[in-house]
This record gives structure tokens, sequence and C-alpha cells, in this order.
């Protein structure tokens, strides 16, 4: 059993100037989670094996965050794979719970994806 993090460096500052509110923070935050392509990375290591990893995006309206800009998401995602000597076309829609925290010490973005559980009887 195992969880996905990923960490990356942003300018934690614009959250301190940021007068337009919860909302506006909110905002901020999927920019820079967006920006940082670490949501991509993220569900391509969670989802390692399983097809092309696409249309990676945060739900709109999911976003929530609290004054210490810790909270969570659902992030939106599509699996496909195509092999035509093997006769598979599929594409499939995914979605999963993400945490996140920003650190304002250390400007760094934190996300915390599902746990992934693992079969060890096929080791």
């Amino acid at each position: 059993m195992s969880v996905i993090t990923r960490k990356t460096q942003i300018d934690a500052a614009v959250f301190d100037t940021a007068n337009a509110g919860n909302e506006g923070i909110n905002r901020l935050l999927e920019f820079h989670i967006n920006k940082t392509g670490e949501l991509d990375k993220l569900i391509i290591e969670y989802e390692y094996g399983k097809g092309k990893i696409e249309n990676v995006k945060v739900l709109e309206g999911s976003l929530s965050s609290d004054s210490n800009l810790k909270g969570k998401f659902k992030a939106a995602y599509q699996i496909s794979e195509y092999s035509i000597c093997a006769a598979i076309d599929y594409t499939d829609d995914h979605t999963m719970e993400i945490y996140f925290a920003v650190d304002k010490t250390t400007n760094e973005l934190t996300l915390t994806g599902e746990t992934r559980y693992e079969r060890y009887d096929e080791l």
C-alpha cells in the first residue's frame, strides 16, 4: 500500500497579497496546480502501465481550501489504449481525490493522491 505524493516550488507570497477572498485564492491555487504539471505526473505515476493518460484537469468547483492553504479537489482524466494487433481501442474516464498543502515557509506545493493498494500475492 502506498500513497503517491508530488512536491514543487511555487511563489507562496502571492496568496498573502490576494484580496479576492476564498474564491480568488481557490482560483490562484487551481492556476498553480495546473501550471506546475505535478498533477499530471502524480496521476501518471499512480496509473502506471494502464495506458495513455490524457485530459488531466481539476474538476470545476471541486477545489476547497482553508485559511492555511490546505484542502482537496477532484482531478478528472482519461486513460486510453489503442493496439491494432490486439484489437484494443478504448478510452475510460476516471477521477481521483487529491489533497494539497501550500507551505509558505518553504514555498512548496504538495499534492497527495489516493492510496494505491498492491497485491502481494502476485509478486
